[in-house]
């Protein structure tokens, strides 16, 4: 087991890769315990030099998060946490992703042969009790909780970016859904997705190169792969169930949290003790007993959007719905909605709704629950799973009577939200 200083807990990784049926191996995998930080990086096939992209972009965010400005950001973090450092931490995975892109680009430029080169890249960074995560590209990063395993990053792919758009919903497929919408080199800037989520003893996080995940398919048996025996082996087992079906470059890397090291007074714990409030105000779990909305809560990741960002209906190929906890969202109808309100109730019993997008009116914090993620937590507990699925079917009907499509609850506002 490693330990860093910013890290409160003890934690083990191990990676394993596999050139497929692929002439060469363009995947690349970084491990630097020493500063709590992985990475994987997949060359594009059918691009020129794709593992030299791969390489260079792995390089130079290692060097980025290395400089001593941004160690100095992650320790001032654990020492005083606060969502200002928070999105520091999360802006320095930004600027490194940026500087790689610059990089890649610059190579390129100078070597004609390396032209069109590019790469995929996902990083965790750990801190405190935190995992800091930052995505371009069709690799993944999960996290395996006990009462669930969420899929953390949405893939930068065609037929995702159709989806999260509403255009076509989340199991229709499409001969051009694979094309590679985002990555390292494929343009001048590279849109970085960044997300924090708490991580405790017992947690695993995977990071994959698409020839991973996409020849597993099924969420169970990835799931199932990343949580049994070893941290050692999960990577060598998931890459080998690739590989029976996939023909593709295979990487996985598996960090497995440990005991903790480190205990301390104050916390930057997703959800805080307002956030929580403002969660319980919302249609699902109103008056619902307190460790009841915790156990449900494992299945949500806490997300930030910018204005004017349409909240997705669909997210990783499959339905979500959302809590907000603080911000304004702009539903269809032109009404807004603030702290509490329930955005996609549906979506948690598989049911699709077309119609517009909610959109951020000025920049808001969401709590985000995939279908798949809040059956797997509710499957655990019967009594939860009745009376939260009860919930969601009278808040459907509620609004079904009135001749509106499913509708927030319970912050509908003529102006600015109330807190």
């Amino acid at each position: 087991m490693s330990a860093v200083p910013h890290f409160d807990f003890s934690f083990a990784c191990a990676v394993a890769s596999d050139i497929g049926q692929r002439k060469s191996l363009e995947d690349r995998s970084l491990l630097a315990p020493d500063v709590g930080l992985f990475a994987v990086a997949d060359g594009v096939g059918g691009h020129a030099a794709g593992e030299v992209a791969a390489e260079l972009a792995l390089v130079e965010l290692e060097r980025a998060i290395r400089e001593p400005e941004a160690l100095a950001t992650i320790g001032l973090y654990a020492a005083a946490p606060d969502r200002e450092l928070r999105r520091r931490v999360l802006a320095t995975l930004e600027a490194a992703f940026e500087r790689a892109n610059a990089a890649i680009f610059r190579r390129a430029a100078s070597h004609p042969e390396l032209q069109g080169m590019a790469t995929t890249l996902d990083v965790v960074w750990l801190a405190r009790d935190h995992a800091f995560v930052a995505h371009a590209g069709d690799g993944r990063v999960y996290l395996a909780r006990e009462a669930a395993v969420l899929q953390l990053t949405q893939d930068h792919a065609q037929g995702e970016t159709l989806k999260a758009a509403g255009t076509v919903r989340p199991h229709q497929k499409h001969p051009f859904f694979d094309r590679l919408m985002n990555g390292l080199g494929l343009a001048e800037s590279v849109q970085v997705d960044t997300l924090f989520v708490d991580i405790t003893s017992g947690n695993r996080l995977l990071l994959s190169s698409d020839g991973v995940h996409d020849p597993i398919g099924d969420e169970a048996t990835l799931a199932r792969l990343l949580r049994s025996g070893r941290v050692e082996d999960a990577p060598r087992e998931l890459v080998a169930a690739a590989l029976v079906r996939g023909r593709d470059n295979a990487t996985a890397l598996v960090v497995e949290i440990g005991e903790r090291r480190v205990e301390r007074a104050d916390s930057d714990r997703g959800l805080s003790a307002q956030d929580l409030e403002r969660v319980c105000s919302s249609a699902l779990f109103a008056d619902l007993k307190r460790p009841l909305v915790l156990q449900a809560l494992a299945a949500a990741v806490e997300i930030e959007l910018d204005d004017e960002a349409i909240v997705p209906r669909v997210v990783t190929s499959d339905l979500s719905a959302y809590i907000v906890l603080d911000g304004v969202v702009r539903v269809p109808g032109n009404r807004r909605v603030g702290t509490g309100a329930l955005l996609f109730a549906e979506s948690l019993v598989g049911v699709w709704t077309d119609g517009e997008l909610p959109v951020v009116e000025e920049r808001a914090r969401l709590l985000r629950w995939r279908a798949h993620d809040f059956e797997e937590v509710t499957a655990r507990d019967a009594a939860l799973g009745a009376e939260l699925y009860k919930r969601i079917a009278k808040h459907v009907a509620r609004t079904a009577a009135k001749g509106l499509p499913p509708a927030p609850m319970p912050s509908i506002l003529p102006g600015p939200p109330q807190d």
